[in-house]
């Protein structure tokens, strides 16, 4: 996982325990299992927040994954390795929670992948989370050649940005695609020096291959 991709989910300890997001369970239909299970995970939060230990409860998040590694190599298993991990690092499948939460869903799998997914789909639409992603942004353009670059995580961030605070980031997206356009070009010359390492392996790909 990159520097600023850490620091992003590290700024993101400011809005709790993921399934603690507002609205997170709209549309859903949890078992009765499942129901009982969030209902005494946020009777907990509940408590430590009245007894002034929400604090804390911050510094013990952890980061958890929607889908485990296994299941992500398993759908990326016609891709490059590097793929894969972007795919497991990906914005929508990471999400934070207290260690009581991530042993539920990793554990037990007390909690659905679905409840999961509307959890990280719901931190990023958080309004804490529009500092945060502007700063990975500008990290990820900004990188010099040999960080990993996240194309996918980079691109997500901008949408989530346009959609879920009005935020117009066309200026950085524009700065990404150039930088792109001149990894391909060194690639057509045999240059590697300008390529990101983390673009090697999307690049080396049959059908992203130069003519």
């Amino acid at each position: 996982m990159s520097r600023p991709l850490r620091e992003l989910l590290h700024a993101m300890r400011h809005t709790g325990c993921a399934l603690q997001q507002p609205g997170l369970t709209k549309g859903q239909a949890l078992d009765e299992l499942e129901a009982k299970a969030l209902s005494w995970h946020r009777g907990k939060h509940a408590t430590d927040r009245a007894e002034g230990f929400h604090r804390l409860t911050e510094g013990r998040l952890q980061i958890a994954h929607v889908r485990s590694w296994p299941a992500i190599k398993d759908l990326s298993r016609s891709f490059p390795r590097l793929i894969a991990e972007r795919r497991f690092h990906c914005l929508d499948n990471m999400v934070l929670l207290c260690p009581e939460a991530h042993d539920l869903y990793d554990g037990t799998g007390m909690f659905s992948t679905g409840l999961m997914q509307t959890a990280a789909r719901l931190t990023w639409a958080h309004p804490g989370a529009r500092g945060p992603l502007l700063q990975y942004l500008h990290a990820t353009v900004e990188a010099r050649s040999g960080h990993q670059t996240e194309n996918t995580n980079l691109l997500m961030a901008a949408e989530y940005l346009r959609h879920d605070h009005s935020t117009d980031v066309q200026l950085i997206v524009r700065a990404f695609e150039a930088r792109c356009r001149i990894a391909m070009e060194a690639v057509e010359r045999g240059d590697h020096t300008k390529v990101h390492r983390g673009d090697v392996a999307v690049f080396r790909m049959p059908r992203w291959a130069p003519q």
